[in-house]
């Protein structure tokens, strides 16, 4: 397995660095693992580059991210969209991945910048390309992996149900409780459709800002983490793009009695009404640029989806539900029993 201190000499061994880079140690090595183990490596000047490797349990992500980017690439619209592959090793289970220089991630950007409509329009704009491109004409394209898996929660497999948690059980249990929404889930699941080359799991730790070449602003998005792309439904993408605004809102309530979750609903640090501008303005972009955007009633419903898997997996690991969890699957409740209504009412959108 490869280690963060030796990242430098495996890419000076695959003629991706300068020596000089290494010698002088102006190479810069961060461990930004998750679900596999993967490092980033920037120099002060020059690209960067992702070294993933998995696990003995992860090695089909690896292959299968591996496969879409090459067949992205072959797509010009996509240029400077995706990473580039430079380096694959099938037997070490390792991806070496190339993107511009000096990328900032996009939700960080967000924040700092309280939200600001030009990123918004950006990553609109991102999106709609990628979904106008047709399924049948990109070659070699894998099947998606199973990306929207609380669809399932109604009837869970089991191996699902062996990796949560006591607060993860406890959530699946109230929602199976209600008859509606697990109604709404199965209907979602049998309409399921694969229409147009999505990247299933846009959250923002996936989305960086880049420079266009020769620029200094950050006026590009780079879609990053394609271990989900394939194809799949265009509302996706966006609902997943939109469900983050309501993760972030949800995050920043003070909720010191879990009892009442929404007593400081007013003294959020990032209020809905502060991100709405952001918002309106990816929906409106991402529209105007599709030939047949999906409605906005199935993003709503997917956007629903992923909140509940957003708080599955923050309950995954503990012993107690917390009161964001339960806040983060009341609004995908709400978005699921009343898609239209609650996206103007949250997100302030309207077809």
């Amino acid at each position: 397995m490869l280690t963060q201190s030796g990242i430098a000499h495996y890419l000076l061994s695959l003629g991706l660095v300068k020596p000089r880079d290494v010698v002088d140690e102006e190479l810069s090595v961060l461990d930004a693992s998750r679900r596999n183990t993967v490092y980033v490596a920037a120099a002060h000047s020059g690209p960067t580059f992702v070294v993933k490797q998995a696990r003995p349990h992860t090695a089909a992500t690896l292959v299968h991210e591996a496969i879409v980017l090459r067949a992205l690439a072959r797509m010009p619209e996509l240029t400077g969209l995706v990473p580039e592959v430079v380096h694959e090793d099938r037997g070490a289970a390792c991806l070496v991945l190339r993107s511009p220089g000096d990328a900032r991630e996009w939700g960080e950007h967000q924040a700092a910048r309280r939200f600001p409509v030009a990123a918004a329009r950006t990553l609109g704009r991102a999106l709609a390309m990628l979904h106008e491109l047709r399924v049948d004409g990109v070659d070699g394209l894998p099947a998606g992996a199973d990306r929207l898996w609380a669809l399932t929660l109604p009837e869970p497999p089991h191996d699902l149900l062996l990796d949560l948690s006591a607060a993860a059980v406890d959530l699946v249990s109230r929602l199976q409780a209600h008859e509606l929404i697990c109604a709404r889930l199965t209907e979602l699941q049998r309409a399921q459709s694969g229409d147009v080359i999505v990247h299933g799991d846009l959250r923002w730790d996936n989305c960086m800002l880049v420079a266009a070449p020769g620029a200094r602003r950050r006026t590009r998005v780079l879609l990053v983490d394609w271990e989900l792309g394939g194809p799949g439904p265009a509302a996706l993408d966006i609902g997943t793009a939109l469900a983050e605004y309501l993760s972030v809102w949800v995050a920043s309530i003070p909720m010191p009695d879990p009892r009442d979750p929404s007593l400081f609903v007013d003294h959020a640090a990032h209020p809905l009404v502060q991100m709405r501008p952001a918002i309106h303005a990816l929906w409106t972009t991402y529209r105007a640029a599709r030939a047949a955007p999906p409605p906005l009633v199935e993003v709503a419903e997917l956007a629903a989806v992923r909140l509940l898997q957003a708080s599955l997996e923050r309950a995954r690991y503990s012993d107690e539900l917390s009161a964001h969890c339960v806040v983060l699957a009341q609004v995908a409740v709400h978005l699921l029993a009343d898609p239209a209504g609650t996206a103007s009412a949250l997100l302030g959108l309207t077809e």
